[in-house]
């Protein structure tokens, strides 16, 4: 989008309220299908609340008719939040916070379009209160925070000229890429749309080379299946489909996963479905984006093929042991025997095959238009069943080194320490976030500092971890409406070290939500327990790792905590 040459100073504005004379319109007829001798329905646009000029990012409502499934644009950028009216003659929506100068659009369901006589001219606010990273790290994303930063377009970081693209970006926070040749000390000056903000140079910030890690971001969940809903999309024939629909298996994480089974999938020839999602994914954030999901083939095997959309142009995937890094993946999912396991390839070193989309490959800092998984049977046998659950884009693979601890058994090791804790599998008020089974500890009325009891867990008795490249200790945490405190405890060398949840409060609180942890091994705070060696080596092999049931800091209220799917992963858990 080119609007900087249209850059608009604020001002107070008059505000036509029913601007009729502006909206009034004409429209388009536009070829629905290879038969065109239908007079399709035309959208027509009567009323409106939206000013001239006009604010950005503000709701408004048009009133017309033939409004059908209609989507709106101001130019070419889209409107938000669209609603249509059961009788499909009012939209409410919401002006995008970035456009040029331009006329709005309706298209209705029979791709129908009216355009408004008038092109509204958008008011900038000030861009304020900006606040610059206090170091840089050459090669990574920074962060710029402010009021109303997504309208900065430009930012020029140690004589580097970066274009912003704010569209998509928080109001609060723009991420802009760091050239990999900065200085070591840099200054950073910024431009925005309204030429009176002034915003400020930066003073000088330090500049440093990327570690051996790095501090994920948030993945974008593409599918989860938590809102119940099934977006599965039959192909050439339609496969049994449906959520939950698993035979013998229990859940993969959270309360739903999708099910695709089909008796004959008929190998390359049929298309079964597919699931789309169709939200643009921008990576500038992200420093490694790999592919993530967690798959249940039963007692079988299942497939689908990956199709990216880039730039404009797309191109596809098949998923094999060079990309995914298990043999059993051969244009075909490895059976998993009943058991939930984790795919993960990265999107840097996927290879695309040439479907005539003209995408080479994906471009790792770049905006994905689409991804979709197209169902196939592939190499696969009969029958076909896959069970799917949390496709994300994670930064960063998705990797189980080893699973400590999941309580499917419904049986536990636990070693009480007189402390007066009442501990069971399942007693909590809420269902297990991972699988169906996870142990519930609490004691009412606690004491600060009163360690109830020991988990210990046969799995992480000679823990080799001299295999594992970033060893993250993983799990899954709820408190209920109480907190809840860990610690834990581990030994090698004839020492014992102990480490917490939480260093600040030393206690936590989840509100009745499940909350993940990962934590890097290596950077955690560990106390020497007792012993002489200086500190604990990890990339060797722990005698054990135990979870101690400390009430830390909590005292006179309830205790609760209940805890699931524990286990060491090679980088962090998303």
């Amino acid at each position: 989008m080119n609007i900087k040459n249209q850059i608009h100073k604020a001002s107070l504005g008059i505000a036509f309220f029913g601007m009729l004379c502006g909206m009034n319109a004409c429209t388009t007829q536009k070829e629905y299908s290879q038969s065109n001798d239908i007079d399709y329905p035309q959208p027509k646009i009567a009323d409106s609340n939206i000013q001239n000029p006009t604010v950005i990012g503000e709701p408004f409502v048009l009133v017309g008719e033939n409004f059908k499934n209609a989507k709106v644009y101001i130019g070419e950028t889209p409107c938000t939040e669209i609603t249509v009216s059961a009788t499909e003659d009012t939209i409410n929506a919401v002006l995008p916070r970035i456009f040029e100068t331009s006329q709005l659009r309706v298209v209705n369901a029979y791709k129908q379009e009216v355009l408004s006589e008038s092109a509204f001219e958008p008011i900038y606010p000030l861009t304020e209160n900006v606040e610059y990273p206090t170091l840089i790290t050459r090669g990574q994303v920074f962060t710029i925070k402010g009021t109303n930063v997504d309208l900065i377009y430009e930012v020029v970081v140690g004589g580097h000229t970066i274009e912003v693209d704010g569209i998509n970006s928080n109001a609060s926070q723009i991420n802009v890429l760091a050239p990999s040749d900065l200085a070591d000390e840099v200054t950073i000056k910024v431009s925005t749309y309204n030429a009176e903000s002034n915003v400020p140079e930066s003073g000088s910030i330090t500049v440093e080379d990327a570690g051996e890690f790095f501090d994920p971001v948030e993945p974008v969940v593409l599918f989860d299946f938590e809102d119940g809903v099934n977006p599965y999309e039959p192909g050439d024939v339609t496969p049994e489909n449906g959520l939950d629909a698993g035979n013998g298996i229990s859940k993969g994480r959270g309360d739903h996963y999708l099910t695709v089974r089909k008796a004959d999938g008929d190998g390359w020839t049929s298309w079964m479905g597919q699931l789309y999602y169709g939200q643009p994914i921008d990576l500038v954030t992200f420093t490694d984006p790999h592919l993530s999901f967690q798959i249940n083939s039963e007692n079988s095997q299942g497939y689908f093929q990956l199709e990216i959309g880039q730039n404009g142009n797309k191109n596809g995937a098949d998923f094999k042991a060079s990309n995914t890094g298990n043999e059993g993946d051969n244009y075909v999912f490895r059976a998993t025997n009943n058991e939930w396991q984790w795919v993960t390839v990265s999107l840097k070193e996927l290879e695309l095959s040439d479907w005539g989309g003209g995408l080479e490959a994906v471009d790792i800092k770049g905006t994905l238009d689409f991804v979709k998984l197209s169902y196939k049977q592939g190499n696969g046998a009969n029958p076909y069943i896959l069970n799917l659950d949390n496709v994300m884009i994670t930064d960063g693979p998705v990797i189980v080194a080893k699973e400590l601890e999941n309580f499917e058994t419904a049986t536990y090791i636990w070693e009480d320490n007189g402390g007066g804790a009442t501990n069971s599998i399942d007693g909590g008020s809420m269902s297990a976030i991972a699988g169906d089974h996870y142990i519930h500890v609490n004691l009412d009325g606690a004491t600060s500092w009163n360690w109830t009891g020991t988990l210990k867990m046969d799995n992480s008795n000679s823990l080799d971890l001299s295999g594992v490249t970033d060893p993250h200790l993983s799990f899954w945490v709820n408190t209920g409406n109480a907190k809840g405190n860990l610690q834990f405890e581990i030994y090698q060398n004839d020492t014992k070290f102990g480490s917490d949840i939480d260093r600040e409060n030393y206690y936590v609180e989840t509100n009745g939500e499940w909350t993940l942890y990962t934590f890097r091994l290596s950077t955690m705070s560990w106390s020497n327990w007792g012993g002489d060696a200086e500190k604990p080596d990890f990339t060797g092999t722990l005698d054990y790792l135990a979870f101690g049931f400390s009430t830390g800091n909590i005292d006179g209220e309830r205790y609760e905590m209940n805890v699931d799917d524990i286990m060491i992963t090679d980088g962090p858990m998303f």
